[in-house]
This record gives C-alpha cells, structure tokens and sequence, in this order.
C-alpha cells in the first residue's frame, strides 16, 4: 500500500539508491511512475507492504516501509533489488555502485545549489583543492530508518563518514 511519507512511522526502514548521474526530468516522471507502481504491489509473504517513496534531486530513488504492519522479509528485499536492476536497465544508470557519492555546492548558486556526483576516491583531491571543505552538505545514504532520513541524510561532511576519504 502507497501511502504518504508523512503516515509513516519514524522508524520505518528506509533504502536509498544513487543513480551515476542526473536523470532528465522526463525521466523522473517515468521513473516515478514505476516506482509508485511497484511500492503499491510490494508484498512480503503475499502481504501487501506499508510503504512510500521517491526520486530526489534527479539522482536518488527512495524506497521506505512501515513494519508496524508487515515487516520485510528476503523474498520482498530480493523482489526491491529486482525492481533498481530493472530501474538500472530501463533508464541506462547504476543505482547500486556504492563508491559514488553526492555533494552540494553551492559556492555559486545560493539557494539552488549544484548536486555534484563524484568517486569517493575523489573526495581527498577535491578537498585539498578546496573544491570541498568541511561544511560542503553530503548525503548519507546508508541512512536505515526515516527519523535519520529526515535529520541525517543531508549533513555536513565533517559530520559524515566520507570524511574519512580526506
């Protein structure tokens, strides 16, 4: 069952999925289609999921489920991984590469700040050119339930754990 992000408990997993690159608005308008579609049939043991999502900043797909009425189990993790791979075929992106990581800089544009996608491999050099610093916002997404989706998702890179990439 679909249902808003707001019904959800604050403790309700949460999955994040970063595309390689910026999908066109097109293509999120798609991709939400398919996504709503399948967050309305996700079952567990046949039983329909609590669930809601979204695709954010044209980069990144979030799946979340409320297990106050039905927790996930493999058969529904292994149907969700199902559904990124076909999301990864149908819109040619890697959403399971989890050596890229997303920033925003705004240096340039206040308040319409440019996501940037890069290798974390690239985090030192960008920090040492300045390109970077401490206070750059980063995502974190191995965030797992959504009380941390919604406070630490979007946080300082001083605050995360890609600072141990500098």
């Amino acid at each position: 069952m679909l249902v808003s992000l707001n019904d959800l408990d604050n403790d309700s997993k949460v999955w994040i999925y970063q595309s390689d690159k910026r999908l066109t608005d097109e293509q999120v308008i798609s991709l939400k289609e398919d996504l709503f579609n399948f967050l309305t049939d996700w079952t567990s043991h046949n039983v329909q999921l609590y669930t809601s999502g979204d695709v954010l900043y044209n980069t990144f797909v979030i799946l979340m489920v409320d297990e106050r009425f039905n927790s996930t189990g493999g058969c529904s993790i292994d149907k969700s991984v199902h559904f990124i791979e076909f999301l990864e075929s149908k819109y040619g992106i890697n959403l399971l590469e989890r050596m890229n990581m997303a920033y925003l800089d705004d240096n340039n544009r206040p308040g319409d700040p440019l996501l940037n996608i890069v290798s974390l491999n690239d985090l030192n050099p960008l920090y040492k050119d300045g390109i970077i610093n401490d206070n750059t916002i980063v995502f974190d997404n191995l965030v797992r339930k959504k009380s941390d989706f919604e406070t630490r998702w979007k946080i300082p890179l001083s605050q995360s754990w890609h600072n141990r990439f500098i």
